[in-house]
Parts: structure tokens; sequence; C-alpha cells
């Protein structure tokens, strides 16, 4: 950055305190109204540019610009849409707010950096945001966003490698970036192995053949297996990921002729696959049925999607962010899940968890990491 614009910067710092977390705070609010796109369109595959415009969810018309104000349009039109009065979601104005804060937070808490470097921690926050909203709406992980959010946290590595680790020098804190995203990504990766090995695997046997039934749900966006009287079980939540399997033990299928001999039948997320080695489609099938002896699942303990998180988080906050993001997320995590009354063993993203404590760390972990030290040193 050149010195007469970083000069520049300090004299608006100390001159107007107040400007440059107003502005950051303006673009935060436009940032997060575009974010809304990214959240809603990405993960449906989408593209974020076509339309152009924002359109009602209900009626689908595009939604007029002096309707669009971030912030205040979500206020003024009491959470309903401006042309058929559809109901829109709170999540809409709280990811506004919630970047028009972000964004005017960095420009208060580093408000000693150069603008280039509180500029990419805004990029860095804005994408950690949206990967946030998308996994706790669909438990998914997309790298289109923790990709360029780890270059972003790399920027900040060269630029203020200070922010990492005090004393450091700009290839040095390159290198010490580098290290965070390797380590995160790797770490995630092997708690996730670990987990799968210690807890990924659950079978049930069950005394006397037993009726089983896969068919459509009532919403038509997902698929019930039903397993006895047991409490239909969504297919959504059966495969996470798509190395995750099922498999019903010396099961019979009734629904194709002539009838299958007893085996095990495997299902992949988009497949059923017979002892003899015949693969059915489901999307062929308007139901499935049959009956078996019990049946295996098994998946990971960890998303594979929360190592790219990890990686992003390193990047950005060295591999001590990283420490904190699995250690306060997992607190972080069981008291959303003890707050929302989540039973054990139901499928709940561990994302937006890692992604909350890695937002405290940027911003007090140099401080927290001090207090550690002071602790561990007596």
């Amino acid at each position: 950055m050149p010195e007469s614009l970083y000069t520049f910067t300090q004299e608006i710092t100390l001159n107007s305190p107040w400007l440059l977390p107003l502005f950051f705070a303006l673009l935060g609010a436009c940032i997060g109204s575009f974010l809304n796109v990214v959240i809603y369109r990405m993960p449906r595959g989408m593209s974020i540019n076509s339309p152009r415009r924002s359109f009602c969810p209900g009626c689908k018309a595009a939604i007029a610009w002096y309707h669009n104000i971030p912030l205040l349009s979500y206020l003024l039109l009491r959470g309903r849409s401006a042309c058929c009065r559809t109901h829109i979601s709170l999540r809409y104005w709280l990811v506004e707010l919630a970047c028009t804060l972000l964004f005017a937070g960095i420009a208060w808490h580093f408000c000693a950096e150069d603008i280039f470097t509180q500029l990419l921690l805004c990029l860095w926050g804005a994408l950690m945001l949206a990967s946030l909203c998308i996994d706790w709406e669909q438990m998914v992980v997309l790298p289109r966003l923790t990709l360029p959010a780890t270059m972003a946290g790399l920027a900040v590595g060269l630029l203020s490698p200070w922010l990492l680790c005090e004393g450091l020098e700009p290839q040095e804190g390159l290198v010490s970036s580098l290290a965070g995203a390797l380590g995160g990504f790797l770490i995630f990766r092997l708690v996730g192995m670990l987990g799968k090995l210690m807890f990924g695997r659950r079978s049930c046997t069950y005394t006397c053949a037993t009726p089983w039934r896969l068919e459509q749900a009532p919403d038509g966006e997902d698929l019930h297996l039903t397993l006895g009287q047991e409490p239909p079980l969504r297919w959504s939540e059966l495969f996470l990921e798509e190395s995750h399997r099922l498999t019903l033990q010396q099961a019979v299928e009734n629904t194709h002729a002539p009838t299958t001999p007893a085996g095990d039948i495997s299902f992949t997320p988009d497949a059923m696959h017979l002892p003899d080695g015949t693969r059915i489609p489901l999307e062929e099938a308007d139901f499935l049925e049959g009956h078996c002896h019990g049946y295996t699942t098994r998946r990971e303990a960890m998303g594979s999607g929360d190592a790219w998180i990890a990686m992003a988080i390193g990047a950005a906050c060295g591999w001590q962010g990283v420490i904190f993001a699995l250690v306060g997320g997992s607190f972080i995590g069981l008291a959303a899940a003890a707050a929302a009354r989540i039973r054990r063993g139901t499928p709940m993203p561990f994302g937006p968890a890692l992604i909350t404590a890695a937002f405290i760390w940027l911003f007090w972990g140099s401080r927290l990491w001090n207090l550690y030290l002071d602790w561990a040193l007596g």
C-alpha cells in the first residue's frame, strides 16, 4: 500500500474516528443484501447474476429498488413483500444487520491497519457469513465460498503478519497463514476420520422379519424410509454426504419381479443396490418395499465440508484460531443444541459454530491467547 494512502487513512482515523466505521457499515449493509442472493441461489445451483434483480419468493415478481433498501425495506414492509404480501424470512434482515455490524467492527477494531487489510478482512468475513447461513439452512459447505475466503486470509497474512503473531515479517506471515490453512484442513479431516471409526457406524438387528418401505415424503422434496413401526427416517438426514451408506441386513425387495433372494441390500443417496449387483436408480421407482432383519448405517461424525471451513479459518486466524474454533465451536454447538432442544443423534451442522468461534477469535483472539499464556506460565 502506498505510504501516502496509509498516512491519509491514519489521518482520517485520528481526526474522525467514526468516519471509516460509518462508511464500512453502509458498505456492509449493501454487501449483506447481496449475500442474501448468494445464500438463496448458490446452493440451489442458480446463477447469482441472472436474473440480475432480486425477486419475490412468492410470486417471483422482480423487486423494485426502492423496496430493496438494506435494513430499511424489511422494517417498513413489516417483513412482507410489496407485490403479493408473502412473508419474508427474518433471516434476510439478520444477514444484512450482521454484515453491517461485522464491517463496522472490523473498521473500528483494526483501525491501526491499512484500508486494504480492512477490506480483505471484510471480504473474508462476508464469505464466511454466507457459508455459515448456507450450512445452517442446507447443511452443505461450498468450496466456491471458502476457497476465496482462504485466499483473502492468505493476503491478510502477507500484508499484516502481526495480526497472526507479533514480530513476523511479511514472508513469515504468509508462511504462517499457509501453515494455519493446511493445518486446519488436515486436523479436521483427521478428526472426521477418527469420528467415523469411533462413532460413524450405527446398526440395529431385528429378531424377526420387519417390513421396510421407501417412498416420497409428503412435502414432495425428500424421501422417507419406514422400518416397521418406527418413525420415518428422512433420506436427506441419512445421506448428508455422498460417501454415506445404508445397508438393510438379510433383506428382501418385493417391488420388482421376480422377488430378489434374501441378502444385504445397500443404498447410496441416489440408488438401491441388490445382492446380485443390480443397481436401481431411485428416481425410476415410485416406491420400494420389502422386509429385513436389521440395518447398518455408515457415515462421518463430522462433515467433510468442515475441513474447508477450517482451512479458511486457519488462513486468517492462524493455527491458534483453528484450535480455538474447534474447542470453542464445540461448546457453542452444544449450547445451541441444548437451547433448540435437539435430540441426540439428530444431524446438526457444525460449520455455523466453527465460524462463530472464528469471529470471536478474529476480534479478541490476541487477548484470549495472552490470557491463556499468563495462566499457563503461572
